[in-house]
This record gives C-alpha cells, sequence and structure tokens, in this order.
C-alpha cells in the first residue's frame, strides 16, 4: 500500500524531475515494498513509515522547487 502510494505520487512528477532523482525514487520503493511485506505488526513499522515520509518529503520538495524555477523561465 505505502509502494502504490509512492509510485503513484512520482509517476506524477515531470519526466526531468524523475530522471534525475531515480536512484532515489527507487531506493524509496525498494524500502516502501519491505515495509509493506512485513506489515503493521512490524514492531518498527512506525519508525520506518516516518523515515520514508521524511525522504519522501524532500523529493516533493525538490519537485516543488524545480516546478517553481521552470515557471519563472516560463514568465
Amino acid at each position: 500500500m505505502v509502494k502504490q502510494n509512492l509510485v503513484e505520487l512520482f509517476n506524477g512528477m515531470p519526466a526531468i524531475v524523475q530522471e534525475k532523482l531515480r536512484p532515489v525514487m527507487d531506493n524509496l520503493l525498494e524500502r516502501a515494498q519491505d515495509l509493506d511485506a512485513a506489515g503493521m505488526e512490524d514492531p518498527d513499522y512506525e519508525d520506518e513509515l516516518e523515515s520514508i515520509t521524511k525522504e519522501v518529503n524532500k523529493v516533493k520538495y525538490l519537485n516543488d522547487q524545480w516546478q517553481i524555477m521552470n515557471a519563472k523561465k516560463s514568465n
């Protein structure tokens, strides 16, 4: 479930962002897949979910910054 949400989020980002952040996104998807496999019964589930969420927020921030820079170039 976590992985599917990340796939949808990452697929919605522009191709250039996906290209530049591919290694980071692949790592996050792998971690999310492992987290999904472990399930909520895993005692480290909440900590790992929080860690993944922090990294995803960084990716989202970079995407937002790229869109702002791209919008300034267009104007």
